[in-house]
């Protein structure tokens, strides 16, 4: 399938991004800059315990301390609990904690030297409780309850009993215990991935200020200003109209600043509290130990595989067991364990398919929304597990994967209906790329591959508004946050686009929930799909508005208009025209003014898709590596990515996706792991200890652009946010072990676990 319309002006361009030199500059203000009249600094108590009973909480000697203006506890604000799947988190701890770092109470002062005084003096008195950190633990009938009024999952079947479950999730098609015994091989294996925090640079921040009608601002640097919004109403039983959210610049996010979308931190509620009772502006800022210890993680899984396969290669059917570990509360573990249980098929061609899928809480920090929710999870155990039986069939793992790439019309496991599908087409490019069958490999090196696809989420709509200006300019308000999406490259080019307009003349503003339209945030693929096809719709209805006006003036009919170089013209008669910016002022006398609005029926669509089948994005990765057998250091060398995009409206923004999502990858592939002792401490919460991809472990990184498998986002565009950190860690892992020999099936790859696989293949000395 190819693109059917090129004749594009701006799309396929890749323009500066707006604001780019603010950002390297530091011209930026991110919410570390504000200043607020009369402002003060507020800070969180957080538990010692991992869990414990709160037997009592004295404040009165911190709310002594000269300099103090407010403490407050869970007993200052309504008794009400917030979260996604299940509602089971309080903002301030109330009657026990589950995990150390699960906030107890919070003090507003003059200077951080106050409050970290107050906060020492405020007397907890705890009741310590069993400690669960290992979640398929949990789930025995011998551990603790963590969460005793939760009850189990509906769908869970009565013969299974297990405890402290968040959500079971079956993924069962077809008969595979009788696909089973026909298939010609049985390969059974089992995988585990670790802990992750997203590690933006910039800490998590919040401030809060009741204005003088009552009214609550917040300023934030979520992804989600909307979540937060309605996250601060609920928790404090606030009327929304009463609340106002801005948004500063942010240093990243990575899905772990999706408050109210993802149940997040509960940052902006506990400022506002803090606000409300001090009546003073305070700011909140998290420092790096305690954003470690305080937000959402990447919950980690253990996965069981088995795989039945004909000695043709032909995959006949799929069982898979997944627990994954979705810490204190459930946050968005639901969300992402039934993404890595879905996932589990993989993506392609397993007719027979029985997966139960098991979310579980421990005392450890929250699962979040991290960059591809339950993505990695999935893949690496898919794409290793994958290696391993083409291996033991004694096909080439191109070959195998080839074999097996659904076609057009299929419905794979999960139930995606397939229209079009490019898997084989970036399987046959990254093996292209990277040289398979024809680069000479050295000693100790090898070359490893994974696919995947993604179930884009733009099922949750999102607005825009497109405001044309006097001077035919345009302004565009949309409820999407910029930290590196496309929000001041990919979006404005799609108004430019659609009105004739040089990219330079369309101004993006920052969210403020009082005049944005809607929107559920900029998370999961969102940002392009939904608010770039909303944006299209509004300049499109802004245009529509132009023509009208513009037909009375140029005596022609609407539909022989067009919009170009800054002016309406007559198709076919370019001498036939009249200035934007005069259609635009005379619209002052007819409109009032030109506002083109424009939403994104994602449930519309997705009813639509369903009926033709989708077409998503699909990838494979390739990576070439050297393994140091005597100290088992793994240096990627190369590594090359292809996606299928859709359409590449800014190519260049497309690639930087891809690059920055592989060395996130990278970073759960080889070194990054949050660490606990058997208390349940944190043991690595700084940069210093927590070790994440620097430069001299970063390959050469080559992106390959895949268009004309069209997607439902504007001009036929798909996400690109997520899937590239999907692959890596199996890439890598796949990679390794055509090097040396020896399969890692525990993450990270680390050293140690690969000299250890390595001692372990040659057997005892």
């Amino acid at each position: 399938m190819t693109v059917t319309n090129l004749d594009f002006k701006y799309l396929g361009k890749s323009f500066p991004r707006k604001g780019g030199v603010e950002r390297v500059t530091g011209a930026g203000i991110y919410g570390v800059d504000l200043t607020l009249p009369g402002m003060v600094r507020g800070g969180v108590l957080r538990s010692e315990h991992a869990h414990a009973k709160i037997k009592s909480i004295d404040t009165r000697e911190a709310e002594a301390l000269p300099g103090v203006f407010a403490v407050v506890t869970a007993k200052d604000a309504p008794d009400v609990k917030y979260g996604r799947a299940v509602i089971d988190r309080p903002m301030l701890a109330r009657d026990k904690v589950l995990y150390r770092g699960d906030p107890v109470a919070a003090v507003a002062a003059d200077t951080e030297a106050t409050i970290r005084k107050a906060l020492k003096m405020i007397k907890v008195e705890y009741e310590p409780l069993p400690v669960v950190l290992d979640a398929e633990e949990a789930m025995k009938p011998e551990a603790p309850t963590l969460h005793e009024k939760v009850p189990p999952p509906a769908n869970l079947p009565k013969d299974v009993q297990a405890k402290n479950l968040v959500a079971y999730i079956p993924v069962h098609c077809g008969d595979p215990d009788k696909a089973m015994e026909q298939a010609d091989y049985v390969i059974e294996e089992s995988y585990e991935t670790q802990m992750v925090h997203p590690q933006y640079l910039e800490p998590r921040i919040a401030a809060a200020r009741v204005e003088n009608d009552g009214r609550l601002t917040i300023w934030v640097n979520a992804q989600a200003p909307f979540g937060v919004r309605s996250e601060v109403s609920k928790l404090l039983k606030i009327p929304v109209n009463n609340i106002r959210v801005l948004v500063t610049d942010i240093g990243g996010g990575f899905g772990g600043k999706a408050t109210g979308i993802a149940s997040s931190a509960s940052l902006e509620p506990i400022c506002a509290l803090l606000a409300l009772k001090s009546k003073k502006p305070v700011l909140m800022i998290l420092d790096k130990a305690e954003e470690t210890l305080a937000t959402t993680v990447r919950g980690a899984v253990k996965v069981w595989i088995k795989t039945g396969v004909k000695k043709d290669g032909t995959i006949v059917a799929r069982k898979g067991r997944m627990i994954f570990d979705t810490g204190a509360y459930s946050g968005f573990g639901a969300q992402a364990g039934g993404r890595c249980a879905q996932m589990l098929a993989g993506c392609y061609r397993v007719p027979n398919v029985h997966v139960d899928g098991y979310v579980v809480y421990t005392n450890k920090q929250v699962c979040g929304a991290v960059r591809g929710p339950g993505g990695i999870q999935a893949a690496f155990p898919v794409e290793s597990h994958m290696d391993s039986i083409a291996e033991k069939l004694g096909i080439d793992p191109i070959e195998f994967r080839l074999k097996n790439v659904p076609e057009p019309g299929e419905t794979i496991a999960g139930g995606l209906k397939l229209h079009d599908v490019s898997l084989g087409q970036t399987i046959v490019k990254a093996a292209e790329k990277i040289g398979w069958g024809k680069t000479k490999l050295k000693e100790n090196q090898g070359i490893g591959f994974a696919c995947s696809a993604w179930i884009e989420s733009g099922a949750v709509g999102g607005g825009a508004i497109v405001k044309v200006n006097e001077d035919g300019s345009a302004t565009l308000l949309i409820g999407k946050v910029d930290y590196g999406t496309a929000v001041r490259f990919g979006i404005p080019m799609i108004v430019a686009e659609e009105l004739g307009i040089p990219f330079d003349e369309v101004t993006v503003l920052s969210v403020d929930t009082d005049t944005a339209p809607w929107d559920a945030g900029t998370v999961g693929s969102r940002t392009t799909l939904v608010s770039g096809e909303a944006t299209r719709l509004a300049a499109v209805d802004a245009r529509n508005q132009l023509f009208k006006i513009a037909a009375r003036l140029l005596e022609a009919n609407v539909e022989d208009l067009i919009a170009e170089e800054r002016q309406i013209r007559v198709k076919g008669a370019p001498a036939r025209g009249v200035p934007l910016s005069q259609v635009a002022t005379a619209a002052h006398a007819e409109l009032g003014e030109v506002i083109g609005r424009g939403y994104y029926e994602g449930k519309a669509i997705e009813t639509e898709e369903k009926e033709k089948g989708s077409s998503p994005p699909f990838t494979t990765h390739a990576a070439l590596v050297e393994v140091d057998p005597d100290t088992g250091h793994v240096q990627v060398l190369k590594y090359v990515a292809v996606h299928d995009v859709g359409i590449a409206i800014h190519p260049d923004g497309v690639e930087g996706q891809i690059e920055g999502a592989v060395v996130q990858g990278l970073g759960q592939a080889l070194c990054e792991q949050v660490l606990f002792d058997d208390k349940g401490r944190t043991l690595n919460t700084t940069f210093v200890d927590y070790l994440m991809p620097t430069a001299n472990i970063t390959p050469e990184i080559e992106p390959v652009v895949v268009e004309g498998y069209l997607g439902t986002g504007p001009y036929g565009a798909k996400g690109i946010g997520e899937i590239p950190c999907v692959p890596v860690p199996a890439a890598i892992a796949n990679a390794i072990h055509n090097a040396i020999g020896v399969r890692v099936r525990k993450l990270p790859l680390s050293p140690e676990k690969v000299l250890r696989a390595l001692r372990e293949q040659k057997g005892p000395r």
